[in-house]
């Protein structure tokens, strides 16, 4: 099955659906859906299964995705649900923007309007049941520690599990991107979500 995603301009607005491989290739705005998990204190991390197409074996968002030409922003919750093995309440998500981000290589322009939400979290890691050809793992983190990973305050940051992880393990996002994501835990943090 081909995948088709809405095709937008630089300014958000509609413009058409293209097939997934035209989107990357010719660098065509489009939306994603993008899950943090948090829980105050600690924000969950992926790592990529191995055998991904995209950026397999490194760090990134909770769960995420592409959002298809038939689909509405909201419907990216399936995302997490597949991605995690997890059932999501709808009342438990918080919407905190659009992000603009744009990842480059070479044959791969990936421009991205992020939808991103937190989802507040009492999971343990035994909770989640990963859709292993997309997640190899899940990992907790202070959210403190990521935020400066991010700000690139630090150069390394250490996971649950003793990892030592750096942002060039993380999926190339924007800086803008990693900033952004910064400032929506300063809200996770203080109970703002």
């Amino acid at each position: 099955m081909v995948e088709r995603l809405k095709v937008f301009d630089e300014h958000y607005r509609y413009v058409r659906d293209e097939t997934r491989d035209t989107v990357h290739k010719k660098g065509l705005w489009h939306e994603t859906f993008h899950c943090w998990l948090v829980d105050g204190t600690n924000v969950l991390i992926q790592k990529r299964s191995a055998t991904k197409k995209d950026f397999p074996g490194l760090y990134d968002i909770t769960a995420a995705g592409h959002l298809m030409a038939n689909e509405e922003i909201m419907d990216g919750i399936r995302e997490v649900e597949e991605e995690l093995g997890i059932e999501v309440d709808p009342f438990k998500i918080k919407r905190m923007g659009v992000v603009r981000d744009t990842i480059t290589l070479p044959g791969f322009i990936d421009n991205e309007f992020s939808n991103v939400f937190f989802y507040k979290s009492n999971f343990s890691l035994t909770d989640f049941s990963l859709q292993q050809e997309e997640v190899e793992s899940i990992h907790a983190v202070s959210i403190e520690d990521l935020q400066s990973l991010f700000k690139r305050e630090v150069e390394q940051i250490i996971l649950s599990n003793s990892s030592e992880i750096t942002l060039s393990d993380f999926v190339p996002h924007e800086t803008e991107y990693f900033l952004a994501i910064s400032e929506y835990l300063d809200l996770a943090k203080s109970g703002g979500m």
